[in-house]
């Protein structure tokens, strides 16, 4: 792709790995002590790995299991899911049914995209994702078309699959939740800066399935681009493919690593600090010979928040990268584009 800027590369050779232990630790020093560990992640390279994260690995197992059984399916019972059905981008896209776009800063024209070699099924939030909500809870206004409305495989389809991604998005949900407090201690605001604006968070996730290419196939089953809301939290599986641009124009494999998830950071949080945070270009590239599957969650705030640069990380030399904007507006221009088969 054209030279990147240096925001949306890594400056490395490889991934950092950070532990969390620290991260619902009572003592700030110690909550201070890793948030200046992500920083220095966030600030250099985009992607870190994250061990001690308290996400169970009986449930990862278990929302692998889920995607594996989930994509074995004949294509007609995925297709009555598809997501072109959906006016809020949620349900199965088949393969070839998300276009490559590129980047902000390097889009890739809607008559040179192409298709990607995955497939996908894609959940947003809903009241049921969200341990902090009761069950009589409703939503406020959709204003971007966002929120709920998933469609789901009938339980006689796929007997506990819908408990099974709903639990595990919801234990992710709150974890998301935990980690923007230590960002925010990060880049210098209070602790709970973000926290009204995450009440209903705008979240996706996303159960990916790249089939085995046959060997000197090269064709990407993601092709180059950033992530759009604030941060993802992905499980790669056991078959590595994610790959990451670094500052030379290399791209560095993030192979899967036992006992750890991955976390990236997307374009919502680095114009919240003035590009400091670096939203890295990132693609997939399936050379296992096996079928790769993987689960991104994309955390976001409330689609209705605005997004505006953090007055102190800016300056007369440097002044904010971007004007302020409303978090949905943004994601759904993102998903118009992104999506074969919608309509809305």
């Amino acid at each position: 792709m054209d030279q990147a800027e240096p925001s949306q590369t890594a400056n490395c050779d490889q991934i950092p790995i950070v532990d969390l232990s620290y991260l619902c630790s009572p003592n700030i020093e110690e909550r201070q002590r890793l948030a200046q560990t992500i920083y220095d992640a966030c600030t250099q390279v985009g992607f870190f790995y994250i061990k001690n994260h308290g996400i169970p690995d009986k449930m990862i197992n278990g929302i692998h299991d889920a995607a594996e059984r989930f994509f074995a399916l004949p294509e007609k019972q995925k297709m009555d899911l598809y997501i072109g059905n959906s006016q809020k981008f949620r349900g199965y896209s088949p393969l070839e049914g998300e276009k490559t776009t590129g980047t902000d800063d390097d889009p890739i024209s809607a008559e040179e995209a192409t298709g990607v070699l995955s497939e996908a099924f894609d959940i947003g939030y809903e009241i049921a994702l969200d341990f902090r909500k009761s069950p009589s809870a409703t939503l406020g206004p959709d204003t971007y078309g966002l929120y709920g409305d998933n469609q789901w495989p009938d339980e006689s389809t796929l007997a506990g699959f819908k408990e099974t991604y709903i639990e595990y998005c919801a234990t992710v949900l709150e974890f998301c939740r935990q980690l923007m407090r230590i960002f925010a201690l990060a880049l210098d605001v209070p602790e709970d800066y973000f926290d009204s604006k995450i009440q209903t968070p705008g979240v996706t996730s996303r159960m990916m399935h790249y089939p085995a290419q046959t060997v000197g196939e090269t064709r990407e089953g993601l092709g180059a681009h950033t992530d759009w809301e604030c941060f993802t939290i992905l499980s790669q599986g056991k078959v590595p493919g994610l790959q990451v641009l670094n500052h030379r124009g290399e791209w560095i494999l993030a192979p899967p690593i036992p006992g750890t998830l991955v976390v990236n950071i997307a374009d919502c949080l680095s114009t919240w600090t003035n590009k400091k945070f670096k939203s890295t270009i990132h693609r997939v590239t399936n050379m296992s010979g096996e079928e790769r599957y993987s689960i991104p969650f994309f955390f976001g705030i409330d689609y209705d928040a605005t997004v505006s640069v953090l007055d102190n990380h800016t300056s007369v030399d440097n002044p904010p990268c971007r004007a302020p904007f409303k978090a949905g507006e943004w994601v759904r221009e993102k998903m118009s584009k992104a999506y074969v088969g919608y309509e809305g």
